[in-house]
């Protein structure tokens, strides 16, 4: 099992180093989107794709967060929720896309479309909240959003300084 310091530093590393890849991803994947949207007719199918693809950079990162983790504790329940985690986020970018496939489809849709995101989104926030708690009672030297968010300030300080 890795102490907690030494978790937070990889995870710290390993952010950096998703995040500049998954911005690049997002670069690409927006300007193939404007390339499509200013050239030709948008189709409903077209546009599910495109706002589906613009969550592949946070799919990224959640997977590599996912495969980081699982180093992090060889215990079967810890493993479980860190999986269960990344799969929150998968089912977040597969109902959106399911969610404005729907809404677009529906006349008038602006309403119900806010209402189904929020519909989607708070349950969600509360899964990964209580996931997050799973994992600290499980592992006590699990790195937690909190405590993660505060390690990118002091690294960013450090990199300032």
């Amino acid at each position: 099992m890795v102490e907690k310091e030494q978790r937070v530093k990889q995870m710290v590393e390993n952010d950096r180093n998703v995040n500049k890849t998954a911005l690049l991803l997002t670069f690409m994947i927006l300007g193939i989107a404007f390339y499509f949207i200013f050239t030709q007719e948008i189709s409903l199918a077209t546009f599910a794709v495109i706002i589906m693809a613009t969550q592949l950079p946070s799919l990224y990162r959640a997977w590599h967060r996912m495969k980081l983790l699982l180093t992090f504790n060889d215990e079967a329940r810890y493993q479980k929720f860190v999986r269960l985690e990344f799969g929150i986020v998968l089912a977040n970018v597969v109902l959106l896309g399911l969610f404005i496939a729907i809404a677009w489809s529906i006349e008038g849709s602006l309403v119900v479309f806010a209402v189904m995101l929020l519909a989607l989104f708070i349950p969600f926030i509360f899964l990964s909240v209580w996931v997050n708690r799973k994992l600290e009672l499980i592992d006590p030297n699990h790195v937690n959003n909190h405590e993660l968010r505060m390690a990118h300030r002091e690294a960013a300080k450090n990199r300032l300084s």
